[in-house]
């Protein structure tokens, strides 16, 4: 349903609902008794919206440390976020020599006929790789959005199934694409956790292109186009990146601001409007930039570019599984990172046709420490860096587990590991298994902290095991009543954390 079909719609049924209400007010008991019955059903004929559309996250790329996050890992419609990854696409086949800036796009019937927002070119025109780079940047057109997938890929389909396999390999494994442009689709989701992995990797791989982002305005045909993004003028440091919009989506907006030696990159999604978007960015940006480090420490993550394949050689990725469907949480490998790190996650489909050897390691923020409340001294004083603003729904994706590579960001700063408390009698709750032991411990610490009332009083245990031959650290809390872990567990997967509930061993 487009905009104006959904205006149309919620129109006529408040006017409906209108005339039967004044049919019930002139009505006797019968009358009025089928009125309401009617009533009642207009109101539910109108269009569904979500409870919440709100994420939101911020992360230092001088250093990878997260210093807020709100709902990064609930699904959410990226909107026109969804250009970034075609521009990064677009980005790859320049380096690999297969575009050239000068390179002519033709405007195919299909891309002409594609919903606004678009340059409005005619079927059979032509515009460069340059400019349709900052037609979508600016203008954020879908028409061009879709010349260039069609040029690229043979069609938009294809394209958007390489788009996924890429979402895979720079770990946004929350992330389906199924058009180049962003306009409604249900199957195309992301998280706000995912699209700043592909904003950190497009800063990474292609620094000098990632300026383009800043464009302001854009000459095209005569016309002065501005860029969407109005906190470019009015947001000391702003330097980037895109704004989204669809009525299921609501206002979505990644950022990217240099100011006095720091870098950082934002994420808001699911603004009620614009100006909510961005009074809800500027918090978060505001609440974030003074933590953020002047010394660059991340080490950046850069990923391989693959031509984009023919038809015949291009897979359709494996869909997404939601957690909540999955029962079994095997052991798979992890990508290598710098100290190896097994994960535990539920089964969730890779894209078919990408090894596990040819996936990218990911980059692991560090954990959300404490309660809003936390100050950056209480935190250090616990051996973390900074971090604010933390939500349940941040602290790892619903499929993955603490040590997985998919949790982008860095180790927090490690303390001497506290020994394991002895385990007693009663109920256990398993959260993950790791590679590495600190990793098991500091997981069970922050888990801790999302049921406090229930798990403050647990006791831990890393009992070690072997698995594939390697060695495996389960992160447990043990020495509960069964009561109380069977609803810590609830309380955790309402969190959408995973977690086992068993009998001590």
């Amino acid at each position: 349903m487009t905009n104006n079909q959904e205006s149309a719609a919620v129109a006529g049924a408040i006017g409906t609902t209108t005339r039967l209400i004044q049919s019930w007010q002139r009505g006797n008991a019968a009358g009025r008794a089928m009125a309401l019955s009617l009533v009642v059903l207009c109101l539910c004929a109108l269009p569904a919206v979500a409870a919440t559309r709100h994420a939101a996250m911020l992360v230092d790329a001088n250093t990878g440390q997260v210093l807020h996050v709100e709902a990064a890992d609930a699904p959410r419609y990226p909107a026109s976020l969804t250009k970034v990854m075609t521009l990064y696409m677009v980005f790859e086949q320049i380096e690999l020599g297969q575009l050239r800036p000068e390179t002519r796009i033709r405007i195919s019937p299909q891309a002409a006929s594609v919903a606004p927002s678009k340059l409005g070119l005619e079927p059979g025109s032509t515009i460069t790789v340059a400019d349709a780079a900052k037609a979508l940047i600016t203008k954020s057109a879908n028409d061009v959005a879709v010349a260039l997938a069609e040029h690229i890929a043979g069609d938009e389909t294809r394209f958007a199934e390489a788009m996924t396999r890429k979402a895979r390999e720079l770990g946004m494994k929350a992330t389906t694409f199924r058009n180049a442009h962003g306009l409604p689709d249900r199957e195309q989701v992301t998280t706000a956790r995912d699209m700043l992995t592909l904003a950190l990797r497009l800063y990474d791989k292609f620094p000098d292109r990632a300026r383009l982002f800043a464009l302001r305005t854009f000459q095209y045909g005569g016309r002065t186009h501005r860029n969407h993004n109005t906190m470019l003028a009015n947001f000391a440091g702003m330097d980037g990146i895109k704004t989204g919009y669809t009525s299921a989506s609501g206002f979505n907006l990644l950022a990217s601001v240099r100011r006095d030696g720091r870098h950082v990159l934002a994420v808001v999604m699911g603004g009620s409007s614009a100006a909510a978007r961005n009074a809800r960015m500027r918090i978060v940006l505001n609440r974030g930039l003074p933590l953020a480090s002047t010394e660059r420490t991340r080490r950046p993550l850069v990923v391989a570019s693959r031509p984009v394949a023919g038809p015949a050689s291009i897979e359709r990725p494996a869909p997404i599984v939601s957690p909540r469907r999955v029962t079994t949480i095997p052991v798979v490998p992890a990508p290598r990172l710098v100290e190896p790190v097994v994960a535990v996650q539920p089964e969730v489909p890779r894209a078919s046709g990408v090894s596990s050897g040819s996936w990218s390691p990911q980059l692991r923020l560090a954990a959300p420490a404490g309660p809003e409340t936390s100050v950056a001294g209480q935190l250090a004083a616990r051996g973390w860096q900074p971090s604010i603003s933390p939500d349940s729904r941040g602290v790892r994706p619903p499929s993955t587990l603490a040590a997985q590579a998919a949790y982008l960001g860095s180790r927090p700063v490690a303390s001497a590991p506290v020994p394991d408390q002895r385990p007693v009698a009663g109920a256990e709750i398993q959260v993950g298994a790791f590679a590495d032991l600190r990793e098991a411990r500091e997981r069970l610490e922050e888990i801790r902290r999302l049921s406090p009332r229930l798990l403050s009083s647990a006791s831990t245990a890393t009992p070690a095991i072997k698995a594939n031959g390697r060695t495996l650290y389960r992160a447990r809390f043990v020495g509960l009543e069964a009561g109380t872990a069977a609803a810590a567990c609830t309380q955790l997967r309402r969190q959408q954390v995973d977690c086992l509930v068993t009998r001590s061993e």
